[in-house]
């Protein structure tokens, strides 16, 4: 069976939605991360796990009650919720594990939105996911939004004032620079040969990118850049372009553009570089891209769990700085785990 999923637009009105099981939903404070909680038509008796922030961020305590006060109304007794703390990732799987394992065993198909996770909570609910139910289809479900930032304006005037290369960082919802969070299962297999390889997926968050690089001191850099659908957002292309070019000279360094969102592209120029680097190289994976990169990382990992992930974290977010609007919603379809096999 091909790993390699297709990403296809969602219409939450319409059926398709009735075929999960069970729904995951983060009471991300973006807009896009409630889109599909309330507009989807579920099935009666269908589940859903709430996943709620408990940090330092004020925001949160009242966007997870709005969550919760939405997911009761829709599913009744069939509501659940786990908290998901700051750096408490593998607490966090477990616990979900626990929830998924007290569900009847008749839910088999989850649906699983991505829209409000940072990227380590999404490689951690996949992975809990598809520990749980290894034989059973799932989905992922993304909502993108209208306007991200930095936004066009901010691009152009740092591209007025810096030229070729932006060395002043532009104001990011990720705020400075914390730790690298490495965690069961995605630690991978260290040779301890001396040579490594680090796929950073590079988005708009230098400092996290300048962060990941500095721990790892890759001998090898392959720098992965996201091409957004639509030629109005290229702009953003050659802003992360911009943010990185100072990386490429300070090591040996491959570059490489893949789509923001179609998965088989990422999965395809990975498994090129796995075939070429593997026998010399201890390949690092860092996701600091988009939810449709992260998934196609999670994918890689799992055909591949010699692989290491590695998740740069800052100390917070800036919830003033989020994307806002609803935009398209996409789905795609994962086969079964216990599938995958290496040819």
């Amino acid at each position: 069976m091909n790993y390699k999923p297709s990403v296809k637009e969602l219409d939450p009105h319409k059926g398709f939605l009735a075929e999960a099981d069970a729904f995951i939903v983060a009471a991300g404070f973006e807009d896009r991360s409630k889109h599909i909680l309330v507009e989807g038509k579920f099935a009666p008796g269908c589940f859903c796990i709430l996943i709620k922030f408990k940090n330092d961020i004020a925001i949160n305590k009242p966007t997870g009650q709005s969550y919760e006060l939405l997911a009761r109304k829709k599913f009744g007794p069939n509501y659940r919720s786990i908290d998901l703390e700051y750096n408490e990732a593998e607490q966090f799987q477990i616990g979900l594990k626990e929830r998924l394992l007290s569900l009847p065993k008749s839910v088999s198909k989850i649906a699983i939105d991505v829209s409000g996770l940072p990227t380590y909570a999404v490689f951690a609910v996949l992975n809990a996911v598809r520990e749980v139910r290894p034989y059973d289809t799932h989905f992922v479900l993304y909502t993108s939004a209208i306007s991200y930032l930095p936004s066009e304006l901010e691009y152009q005037t740092l591209v007025e004032n810096s030229g070729s290369e932006i060395d002043y960082l532009p104001k990011a919802m990720a705020l400075e620079m914390d730790e690298n969070l490495n965690f069961e299962p995605f630690r991978g297999y260290r040779t301890g040969g001396g040579n490594s390889c680090l796929a950073l997926f590079a988005g708009y968050e230098a400092h996290r990118s300048t962060g990941v690089i500095e721990e790892i001191n890759p001998t090898m850099l392959l720098l992965i850049y996201g091409e957004p659908p639509g030629p109005e957002k290229a702009w953003r292309l050659d802003m992360a372009q911009r943010l990185h070019r100072k990386f490429e000279t300070t090591r040996r360094c491959a570059i490489e553009t893949v789509s923001t969102l179609e998965v088989e592209e990422s999965l395809d120029l990975l498994e090129n570089y796995y075939e070429y680097l593997i026998d010399d190289y201890d390949l690092t994976i860092s996701p600091v891209c988009s939810k449709m990169q992260s998934l196609a990382a999670f994918l890689f990992w799992e055909r591949y769990p010699e692989v290491q992930i590695t998740f740069p974290l800052p100390i917070g977010y800036d919830p003033e700085r989020r994307p806002t609007g609803i935009s398209t919603a996409y789905y795609t379809r994962l086969p079964p785990r216990l599938s995958f096999a290496k040819a």
